[in-house]
Order: C-alpha cells, then sequence, then structure tokens
C-alpha cells in the first residue's frame, strides 16, 4: 500500500520562547485558545458550523462526518484533525456508542458483518443461542452496552464459564459492533472476534500473527499500535524504541522524572492537608500525564499545567467535564511544538529542549497521520496505564498494612544506601519488594484487561471445548485477553484472586535482554501485562522507572488508608466475575477502580467514572 509521507506545515511553537516557556498563568492553555479568540481557529469554526444545525440527530451526523473529513485529511496531507473519535462520545453524551435495534436490525439485514465473521461457526458462544432476529439484536445491543459500561471484558469471562467448556482457559468466539478505517472509509460493522483463554494459544497468536486487527484505526489514525501493515509498524516501532532505550535515553532523562517526583509528594500534603481525603486516581492519573509531557515530550512546565486536565478529561470521556473538541485543540498545539525546530537556547528551568519521544517524532519522516497518531497513544495509554496501575497498587497495599510497612522499611533502607546523593537509573534495580508489588499489581489488575486484538496471517488452530483442534481461518479476528489468564487459578493457584507480593516466577519467565530491570518485566504464558513481543509495550521501561520514582517519592513520606466508601472493601477478595453493580475495574482501553461516590446505577448520558479516595497519612 503507498504511503503519503508528509509532515503537517508547522506554525509558531506554542508558548515556548526562548527562556523555555512563559510563567503559569500566563500560558494560554491551547484547550481553550479557541474559545477566547472567538473561536477563530479550525476546531472552532467547525464547531460552529455543527452547532449551527440545532437539531441534536442533525448535529450528531455532522459531528461524525466532520471526524471522517479530519481523518481524511490527515491521511491526505497531514493536516491536523479538527475533530476525533474521541470526541464522538463526549457529543452525543454517549448516547451513540449503543446503536439502536432498528440501527443493528438494519446492519444484520444488510449485511454490514466484518471479515472473519464465520468464526462464530467454529467455536461456543452466544450467537449460536439468538435464533431469531430479534434475538440477534438484543445481543449485539447487549455486548456494546457492556462496552460503554466498561464491563464487557467481565461480560466476556460469563460467556468463557457458560459456553466454553474449560473455565478461564476456554477458547469462545463473541459478536460485538466495531469501528474500522480512517476518514470516509470509517464503517461501524458487526465482527466476531474469538476470544482466547488458552495460555498456550495466547502466546503462539501473539507472537507468531503480528497483524492488527484494524479496530483502533479510527481512534489513532495509522500508528504503531493500529496499523495493520506489518512493514509499516515494524518502520515505526524500529524509530520509536528509540525513545526508549533504557541507558542512552531514559537515564538520561531520570534527572526530570526524579525532580517532579519529588514535587509530587509536596503536592500530595498540600491536598492531604488536615486528614482530607484524597483521590488518588485522579492525582496519579496527573502525574502520569506531567511525566510524559516534561521528561518523554522536554515540555515547560507551563504547557503541561494547562494542558494535563482537559487531556485526561477527554480521555477519561466523562460528558460535560470538557468541550468537544478540547483534545484536538491541545494535539494541534503539541504537535506543533513537538515537530518544529527546537531552540538552541537552553530553558531556565534545566529541562531539555527536545524530549526522546519528540525528536523520535520530529525526525521520523513519517506521514502526519502516524505522527498524530503516536502522540495521541502515548498520551493516552501511557498515562492512563501507569496512572491506574499505581493506584491499585496503593490499594491493595492500604488492604494489607503488612506488606506497606515492610516497603517503606524497603524505601527507607534503599535512601540510606545512597548517602544523599541522587538515585541512577541503575540503582531502581535494587527494590526487590516493591518489583513484587507492582508485577503483582499488574497481574491482579492488568492495566490492558483486554489485552490485544490481532488478524489472522494464515490459517491456525486452536483449541476447542475439549481440547480438540479447531480449525481457524486467515482474517479471522482474535483477541488474546490478559484478564482470564492473570486471574486463572489453574495457573496461579487457589489464592490467584489475592494480592500476593511473594508469588513466584519460573526463571523461564523472566526477560534477559541486558536491561537492568529486565528481571521485572516478567512474559509468559500465563503473564503479559505489556503483551509479548514482538509487539510488546513500547514504553514499559519508562513506565517502571517511573512508578518506582513516584512510589519511592510517596512511601518514604506517607502511609495510605482506604477512604470511605473504599473502607469497606477491606478484606474482601475480588472475583473475575464481578457484578455489574459492585465494585470493580472499569475499562475502556484500560482499567481504573470504579467511583463508588458516583452510585452504581449506569444511566445514558453518563458513565460510570473511576476514582479512588485514600487518607495520605504522614510518616512518624
Amino acid at each position: 500500500m503507498q504511503r503519503v509521507r508528509v509532515l503537517s506545515k508547522q506554525v509558531a511553537v506554542v508558548g515556548d520562547g526562548p527562556a523555555g516557556g512563559q510563567a503559569g498563568e500566563d500560558m494560554v492553555c491551547p484547550m481553550r485558545k479557541a474559545r477566547q479568540d472567538g473561536g477563530s481557529g479550525p476546531v472552532g469554526e467547525a464547531l460552529r458550523r455543527i452547532q449551527a444545525s440545532g437539531d441534536t440527530q442533525e448535529q450528531r451526523k455532522r459531528y461524525l462526518e466532520e471526524i471522517r473529513n479530519s481523518g481524511d485529511r490527515l491521511m491526505a496531507d497531514g493536516t491536523w484533525p479538527t475533530l476525533s473519535m474521541f470526541d464522538a462520545g463526549l457529543s452525543t453524551g454517549h448516547d451513540g456508542d449503543v446503536p439502536t435495534r432498528a440501527e443493528l436490525a438494519q446492519e444484520i439485514e444488510a449485511g454490514a458483518f466484518a471479515e472473519g465473521f464465520d468464526a462464530v461457526n467454529l467455536l461456543p458462544g452466544p450467537w449460536k443461542d439468538a435464533r431469531t432476529q430479534e434475538e440477534q439484536v438484543e445481543l449485539l445491543e447487549r455486548q456494546a452496552t457492556a462496552d460503554a459500561q466498561g464491563y464487557a471484558m467481565f461480560q466476556n469471562v460469563r460467556y468463557m464459564h457458560q459456553y466454553g467448556g474449560r473455565g478461564l482457559a476456554s477458547n469462545i468466539v463473541v459478536p460485538s459492533i466495531a469501528f474500522y478505517g480512517t476518514g470516509s472509509e470509517m464503517r461501524r460493522l458487526i465482527c466476531a472476534r474469538v476470544f482466547i483463554g488458552d495460555p498456550d494459544d495466547a502466546e503462539r497468536l501473539s507472537r507468531v500473527h503480528t497483524r492488527k486487527e484494524g479496530n483502533f484505526c479510527p481512534f489513532l489514525y495509522d500508528s504503531v499500535i493500529a496499523t495493520d501493515d506489518n512493514e509499516y509498524w515494524q518502520a515505526q516501532r524500529r524509530h520509536l524504541s528509540e525513545a526508549f532505550l533504557p541507558l542512552s535515553s531514559l537515564a538520561q532523562i531520570l534527572p526530570q522524572s526524579l525532580e517532579r517526583a519529588r514535587g509530587c509528594a509536596e503536592r500530595l500534603a498540600g491536598a492531604a492537608a488536615g486528614g482530607a481525603a484524597v483521590d488518588m486516581n485522579d492525582f496519579l492519573l496527573h502525574e502520569a500525564q506531567a511525566q510524559l509531557q516534561l521528561a518523554l515530550l522536554g515540555c515547560p512546565e507551563s504547557f503541561m499545567e494547562a494542558t494535563n486536565k482537559d487531556i485526561r478529561a477527554t480521555f477519561q470521556s466523562e460528558p460535560g467535564s470538557v468541550e468537544v473538541g478540547a483534545l484536538t485543540s491541545a494535539m494541534q498545539a503539541i504537535m506543533e511544538q513537538t515537530t518544529s525546530e527546537p531552540s538552541l537556547a537552553l530553558p531556565s528551568d534545566g529541562r531539555p529542549v527536545v524530549g526522546p519521544l519528540s525528536r523520535a517524532v520530529g525526525t521520523s519522516k513519517l506521514p502526519g497521520s502516524a505522527n498524530f497518531g503516536n502522540m495521541l497513544l502515548i498520551l493516552f495509554a501511557g498515562h492512563d496505564t501507569t496512572g491506574h496501575t499505581m493506584t491499585w497498587l496503593l490499594f491493595e497495599l492500604a488492604r494489607h498494612p503488612e506488606v506497606q510497612r515492610e516497603l517503606q522499611r524497603e524505601v527507607d533502607a534503599f535512601y540510606a544506601e545512597l548517602e544523599g546523593r541522587d538515585p541512577s537509573y541503575r540503582d531502581l534495580s535494587r527494590l526487590p519488594l516493591m518489583d513484587r508489588c507492582i508485577t503483582e499489581t499488574l497481574r491482579l489488575w492488568p492495566a490492558v484487561p483486554n489485552g490485544t486484538f490481532r488478524r489472522l496471517q494464515f490459517d491456525e488452530t486452536v483449541k476447542g471445548p475439549r481440547g480438540e483442534e479447531v480449525l481457524l481461518p486467515r482474517g479471522t479476528a482474535v483477541q488474546v485477553a490478559n484478564w482470564p489468564r492473570h486471574r486463572s487459578q489453574e495457573l496461579w493457584g487457589a489464592d490467584a484472586n489475592r494480592f500476593n507480593p511473594g508469588r513466584a516466577f519460573a526463571e523461564e519467565e523472566l526477560a534477559r535482554v541486558g536491561c537492568p530491570m529486565a528481571a521485572v518485566n516478567p512474559q509468559s504464558r500465563r503473564f503479559s501485562p505489556f503483551a509479548h513481543a514482538p509487539r510488546s509495550c513500547l514504553g514499559r521501561n519508562f513506565a517502571q522507572m517511573e512508578m518506582r520514582l513516584i512510589m519511592l517519592s510517596l512511601f518514604r513520606r506517607f502511609t495510605f488508608e482506604l477512604a470511605p466508601p473504599y473502607d469497606r472493601l477491606m478484606g474482601k477478595d475480588s472475583t473475575p466475575v464481578p457484578d455489574v453493580a459492585e465494585f470493580r475495574g472499569i475499562n475502556r482501553g484500560t482499567m481504573g477502580p470504579m467511583n463508588l461516590d458516583g452510585g452504581s446505577q449506569y444511566a445514558w448520558g453518563s458513565r460510570h467514572t473511576t476514582a479512588m479516595q485514600m487518607f495520605a497519612r504522614p510518616r512518624a
């Protein structure tokens, strides 16, 4: 497939003068700039055209039309989008997330099925029970609703028990609704995914069938995680991986990450003053986004603070919390800053003029669609996964105070051995209990429970309900999910649903790649929070560094306890299949803890948000 190698035409860098940026309150947030100047920018102009129609249904159509047109322009000549699919839910209050029954019936009658849908006849699953069109519509509506609720993963695990014959090791097929394509080629189709629970099949398919399904393209264009072109993926990965090399890149930006982590403890002390409860999920998502922008991108702190909250709100996709078009306004400013010629002057705050990720994007010679998609990917997945993992870690340590005290002793000993100097990248490998706590958190609460979505590159066999071989044809969509394998008692023992940082890994499960923290990145048939090579997570080493620096800073000064209403979860084990109204992970691409203050009843126009109320008590 021929690809246009075009970078967007650059304009002036926003808010980044020779001294490295203006003071915080003088910095104009690019997300609000279009509104402050009367909406004269491209985003403001697009929104005015859409909102002029008045009628809600007509506006919804126009939003999708503008999203498609934006995608076409981006793919054709690298013009940054005015709206993206992240705006689709915000623009409709998420009513559009679930098609109407009439729409679903129409799509079934029109044969709007994705490639590989015949898999519904090859493995067990709920489609075989849907004998009439009415039952098929009801099934698809139920699946789309679960997706909107962040519950689809758990519903699929229910189906594994109901149809699969092998519990959490079952391979089943589940129909659902998905968007494919970009721009004017974007279409909503009925797909059938083979949901892989068998650990041997999971590892083999992940390693051998590297072609992606294509369901991320509407959101992330032809980025490294979304493209279904394997040669194009390899070219992108080779270039972007330079930004995450442990010693040549990460060790160099550790001082910036360390500085931010130290300030993190000061900010928490202020938020928790007087014994106030703090939403640690929101706090840590903010810190993870800050680490990305300051260290990996080299952004000035004023720029980061001006964009952080609204970027997070858009990715969390909470109606009413941020305006439609806010993300694309910010992304235009970030892309302009990232891909423009760097100043030769050193910023006054001592930060690198260009971070390693900015350098990788700016010198990639990839088309604007890949650069824009990769930046969206890093800003979304890079902060959500790390922020949620740190929240789940604090949640489990608050529920296991004896482990928390032991970890605090390890942290104290770590700083004592440093004798007043700053920790280096290699020093971070000398925290064995913290390693085990983070790894166990990634097992019990994987940030990406959905795992990875692939499309078979050739005919392949997987295990059926009795362990027999079942042939799947080339083009079949498969989902290699993390959640069922990470919670399997057959793979982990009777305590699979409990936090146990003493859990042992076999020698062959530990990565050996010459990296100082290689041994803390296990990867095996039963454990793959960062996915299997060769399409494993590019940013895993940065995430491991970032988490350790922040946790060192926090546990040196604080003891964490669950605040109401989360304190009622003390002593309770979680389950692989929670009830929809129980406390659970809210899984929308990444999985965060359910906001219990928001109520457990799902309603259209709003969605379960994520939160974790905690007390951060100063250590004696």
